[in-house]
């Protein structure tokens, strides 16, 4: 099978938080629940988490860097979803909605010189 990615990804499992607006996203209440990041990259992230959200669905994403201490929100869309091992577990390709974040890029950064350390 052909890899399909664009971009290099870091493997690197973080907690994020996810905004949604199940009425669409104008509407109100907004809600929250937590995933995995399975890895990052410039393009978007993997996520595990036990909610489903449609292909299409637009989300806010805040991604935290342990060492650098870096918060980042970024706009976002669900491109894939597919269940994980058990019907309560969803992995999904989240990709970035607007040109990613400095951020982001810097978290990025920092981590592969880390590697090149190691």
């Amino acid at each position: 099978m052909a890899e399909k990615r664009k971009d290099q990804r870091i493997r690197e499992e973080k907690k994020v938080v996810i905004e949604f607006y199940p009425g669409g996203k104008d509407s109100r209440p907004k809600n929250v629940t937590y995933a995995l990041a399975r890895d990052v990259s410039e393009g978007g992230v993997r996520l595990l988490t036990d909610r489903f959200f449609p292909v299409g669905t637009l989300l806010k994403i805040t991604l935290s860097h342990s060492q650098s201490k870096q918060i980042v929100n970024v706009a976002a869309q669900v491109k894939w979803v597919k269940n994980f091992h058990t019907s309560d577990l969803f992995e999904m390709g989240i990709e970035y909605m607007h040109e990613i974040p400095e951020s982001v890029l810097s978290m990025m950064k920092n981590h592969q010189g880390k590697e090149a350390k190691a």
